[in-house]
């Protein structure tokens, strides 16, 4: 991919920014939050100078971007089973205690560059990009964009809640069959519902419970907030126990199970899952057995 893109700008509106404009000129932003970086790591020139925030566009300017905002990943050897990979989008299952992204070198993103199929779209990107996150701990399913173009409408799809998503996890306490949980999280609308397929009595828990959690929204710890707020914490979520005595030393017992969405380029219906870790049922057999 061409890490320079040339726009020459046409039919725009009276009172347009350089910023709205140019979310929409160039397929490698997308977004404002985007140009806005563009602009001020200097990769935007307009008319071959480059732009200022408060630069004025007129019919006939040129744009030009260099580079494509994606940082060089780092160096980390971890194979990541795939669970999904087409020539937009990458899915993998991450293990727990492996960031998805950010300032560190033990992320999804820096072990899948380099050993993904590379994308043969014009808009492709050096790297894989991950569209959300999980938790540090929470094992399953993560999407990576391989083109911007995908990156932009998964993203979208996630922020607008068009992604159905659901969860695996051991909790302690008897949950009803059915629950739904509406309490804001940090002062936002936050939604969570739930099912219980399995509970068993235990000697020193009193009651675990196997449950399928669906995040409505996606509030940072949500579900782990949520349960917690319910009665119910996550088994080993060390974090959120507040002095309540849980399994500790196994992990926390929480999967990302399964994603439902719309295919950001084909727009066919996707549907992909994975199989909790087998330590959620062996723990509610040997709970049950010792009681």
């Amino acid at each position: 991919m061409s890490t320079t893109q040339h726009h020459r700008v046409e039919h725009i509106s009276p009172g347009t920014s350089l910023v709205d404009y140019c979310k929409n000129a160039f397929p490698l932003l997308g977004s404002k939050t985007a140009v806005k970086k563009a602009i001020a790591t200097g990769r935007l020139l307009v008319n071959g100078e480059v732009a200022q925030f408060s630069t004025s566009l007129r019919e006939g300017d040129s744009l030009e971007l260099t580079g494509s905002g994606v940082s060089k990943a780092r160096s980390f050897e971890k194979k990541l089973p795939v669970v999904f990979e087409d020539d937009h989008l990458l899915v993998i299952n991450k293990p727990a205690g492996i960031a998805v992204n950010g300032n560190r070198i033990k992320t999804v993103e820096n072990a899948v560059a380099g050993t993904e199929k590379p994308s043969s779209q014009p808009d492709a990107l050096p790297r894989p990009v991950a569209v959300h996150r999980i938790d540090l701990p929470t094992k399953g399913l993560v999407v990576l964009a391989k083109t911007k173009e995908a990156l932009i409408r998964m993203g979208k799809a996630f922020e607008e809640n068009e992604v159905r998503k659901e969860y695996t996890a051991v909790v302690h306490g008897q949950p009803e069959e059915k629950g739904h949980i509406d309490q804001a999280i940090q002062g936002k609308p936050a939604v969570t519902e739930y099912r219980t397929v399995r509970t068993v009595p235990s000697r020193v828990y009193k009651h675990l419970a196997l449950v399928k959690l669906h995040p409505i929204t996606g509030r940072t710890h949500q579900l782990r907030i949520h349960m917690r707020q319910a009665g119910h914490l996550i088994l080993g979520d060390k974090q959120y126990a507040a002095g309540q005595k849980t399994i500790l030393g196994k992990g926390l017992f929480l999967c990302a199970t399964q994603l439902s969405f719309l295919h950001p380029v084909t727009e066919k219906p996707v549907v992909l899952r994975v199989n909790p870790p087998r330590r959620f049922d062996k723990t509610l057999d040997r709970e049950e057995e010792r009681y």
